[in-house]
């Protein structure tokens, strides 16, 4: 549980320094803040996806997506309808609207939720974990060749806080005691090959003795 608590910690430590390197705008601080609820939310699903399912087979995974998908169409849908009517955000016309980057965004977020809930029963979750670290890294080399964005020391140490947050949640649960565990298997198996060098020395001591016609006299 600690170890989480300092991947999730380093994780708003990155996103902070993120929005640092920006200068802290005020949109900056708004996505921040939109950062960080969603952080949290994920873990939150994440929590009891695994508290009410466990380990689904791949009937129950395909089940769950479908069905999420069909309560996010009902009510998230109406959210930006809701936001329009009540003048909370305009819309020009829907021609200026950028369908390519939303619909973009939607397909990839459908392939997203696929990959993470099915692949986890398909393949191994240490797969779809090392494929969440890689997308920080990923959206930084995109950042820097399609926006050219410019990466300082700031931004990068933020880049690099974020993805060893996500290492570290690549831990199991026993970590330490594995950790311990291997530890003490080590010095013992040194301890042994140190004794095993001490009877050999030994031994050899004892048969150059006997070779060259010594007797060792046991004083009394």
């Amino acid at each position: 549980m600690g170890v989480r608590i300092v991947a999730a910690i380093m994780a708003i430590t990155g996103i902070v320094m993120m929005a640092y390197a920006d200068n802290f705008h005020t949109d900056s601080i708004i996505g921040v803040a939109f950062a960080v609820g969603s952080a949290s939310t994920s873990a939150l699903y994440k929590v009891l996806f695994k508290m009410f399912l466990g380990s689904a087979n791949f009937g129950e995974a395909a089940h769950f997506v479908s069905t999420l998908g069909f309560f996010n169409l009902i009510f998230i849908s109406f959210t930006p309808v809701i936001l329009y009517f009540t003048k909370v955000e305009h819309w020009s016309s829907f021609a200026a609207l950028p369908w390519g980057y939303l619909c973009g965004m939607a397909g990839l977020w459908l392939a997203f939720n696929i990959l993470v809930n099915v692949g986890v029963v398909l393949t191994y979750p240490i797969l779809i974990s090392i494929g969440t670290v890689l997308s920080v890294p990923g959206n930084a080399a995109v950042d820097l060749l399609k926006q050219e964005v410019i990466f300082n020391v700031v931004r990068l140490a933020a880049t690099i806080i974020i993805c060893i947050g996500f290492l570290l949640m690549l831990l199991p649960e026993e970590w330490d005691e594995i950790t311990l565990r291997f530890i003490n298997s080590l010095k013992e198996k040194k301890s042994e090959e140190h004794v095993e060098d001490l009877t050999d020395s030994s031994v050899h001591l004892r048969s150059r003795s006997r070779a060259n016609g010594t007797v060792s006299i046991p004083l009394a």
